[in-house]
């Protein structure tokens, strides 16, 4: 590997935090397994459980979106992997059992709208607990569907500038991956199983506010489904059981039936966004054409399937090599993740699904610099025939000799956004690897010109004002310590306005 030459000082993490969303009736323990391979064997870091109750005021008559009681507040860390709960009852006690609805709350069969409300809970206790502006979702089942009602929801979105509330909203999500979820909604019914699972404590309620919002059609009334395709808050329209009907039909939450209501699948959805849906041809439970409807209902620009044979629905989330498929880095500029230089992180090349742009593995992440800088590249556990380059102004340029078995030589970019490709051929695996972007400040031509653009003017002087009092202490700090006693004075300052106008 290329040989390494700054000092480590973070420890390594993924580009983007990452949620796991689990499924109708389910918990975080749905995700355990996968959590657990990937902090144990691949060095992510676990920022833990995110928990909810969805139906605190314990009744299933009524449904508003006061009921959501977030408990979770997070530490100020940057952690790789979230999970949310959304099993807990009004008192805080959380359930990581198949057994979780004994309390009768049956807080994880809320509403959708409900759903969608504690995912934009959980996406702002993330993004101000890290520090950072986007976000990986990964969902089973319905909680493809509590991530769509967030996206779908604008109502929902932070600010755009976390630090300015007074900024327009923006969703914050880099990427998002569904398994087995029913974008086209599933009339799965468990019937008499209901009665059994009531026995074991496994109870999925077919009158629950979640079963109502799931509903591709109704039984009687042969209406398409409300919460996903729009309708009347009726249970004439609503008409899904001969004697009996939902608990409630108030599908948007808001205290009261009987709206209009526009479905989720007419309501706009961000195509910023990257997409992957894992589709099982054995799930059993939610149809082929449902699990992969997102992209006929809105063909989004940014998109890869996985279509995989023999996994039955609830096996879906332990599928880890179709989850590992997924969670595959953007590989274009308009979705890039961002990175800073003399961060490591954790990637993975993995094998393209349907609609990749190329059969090769190509990553590509956003990189920005306020000065021309050279830089340098140390990576790890990348095939031979990995390749390197950088994407500037919408021209590519490999990075000459960039091997993983051969020593990176520097490569010149001046200030603004540049995007960095890494690009390799990967069959049957995944594999992870880690790479650090080293960024040098250039030496100006002459004394003075501390932003390399050949000219001494207002913007160095500004930039020897904003260094001014700074003291070196690494390489490269400091750039307008130009007679390099260690310290920008005003001596520096005076260098810069003596040579002021002049060009290099």
């Amino acid at each position: 590997m290329p040989v390494q030459t700054h000092a480590q000082e973070e420890p390594a993490r993924l580009p983007c935090p990452v949620l796991m969303v689990h499924n109708l009736a389910g918990d975080a323990s749905i995700w355990s397994e996968f959590v657990d391979l990937m902090t144990t064997d691949w060095g992510w870091s676990d920022g833990g459980q995110l928990e909810y109750c969805l139906n605190s005021d314990g009744s299933n008559a009524t449904s508003t979106l006061s009921e959501v009681l977030p408990f979770t507040d997070l530490p100020m860390a940057y952690a790789d992997v979230f999970s949310n709960n959304f099993e807990c009852s009004p008192n805080g006690t959380c359930y990581n059992t198949f057994a979780a609805n004994g309390d009768g709350v049956f807080s994880g069969q809320a509403a959708a709208a409900k759903q969608g409300l504690a995912i934009a809970d959980a996406v702002l206790e993330i993004l101000q607990a890290t520090g950072e502006d986007r976000l990986v979702l990964v969902a089973h089942s319905m909680g493809g569907l509590a991530i769509r009602e967030y996206l779908q929801t604008p109502e929902y979105w932070p600010p755009s500038d976390l630090s300015d509330p007074s900024s327009p909203p923006h969703h914050h999500i880099a990427k998002v991956i569904t398994s087995g979820t029913p974008h086209a909604g599933s009339n799965f019914s468990v019937g008499w199983l209901e009665d059994l699972g009531d026995i074991f404590g496994g109870d999925i309620e077919q009158r629950s506010d979640a079963v109502r919002d799931l509903r591709t059609s109704y039984s009687y009334s042969g209406d398409s489904g409300v919460f996903l395709f729009g309708g009347e808050e009726s249970d004439a329209t609503m008409w899904d059981f001969l004697f009996l009907d939902f608990w409630n039909v108030d599908v948007n939450c808001d205290g009261d039936e009987n709206d209009t209501i526009i479905g989720l699948n007419e309501r706009p959805l961000p195509t910023d966004i990257e997409y992957a849906l894992i589709t099982s041809y054995d799930d059993l439970i939610v149809s082929a054409y449902s699990s992969d409807a997102l992209v006929s209902l809105y063909d989004p620009p940014f998109r890869e399937r996985f279509f995989v044979n023999g996994i039955f629905h609830l096996d879906l989330p332990d599928a880890h090599y179709y989850t590992l498929c997924a969670l595959d880095e953007p590989d274009q500029s308009a979705t890039a993740y961002g990175i800073v230089p003399e961060q490591t992180y954790l990637a993975a090349l993995s094998p393209q699904g349907t609609d990749a742009s190329q059969p090769a593995d190509r990553d590509v992440y956003r990189v920005t610099l306020d000065a021309a800088a050279a830089m340098t590249l140390d990576t790890e556990w990348l095939p031979e025939d990995a390749t390197f380059g950088w994407h500037t102004d919408g021209v590519f340029t490999p990075w000459p000799e960039a091997t993983e078995t051969t020593p990176v030589s520097s490569f010149e970019l001046g200030a603004g956004t540049h995007y960095f490709q890494i690009e390799a051929t990967v069959v049957d695996i995944v594999q992870g690897y880690s790479f650090t972007l080293h960024a040098t400040p250039n030496t100006p031509s002459c004394p003075g010109d501390l932003n390399g653009d050949g000219l001494v003017s207002t913007l160095d002087v500004l930039i020897s004002l904003s260094d001014f009092g700074c003291v070196v202490s690494n390489p490269g700090d400091c750039t307008a310590d130009i007679d390099g006693d260690g310290i920008v004075t005003v001596a520096d300052l005076l260098a810069i306005l003596g040579v002021f106008g002049l060009p290099c």
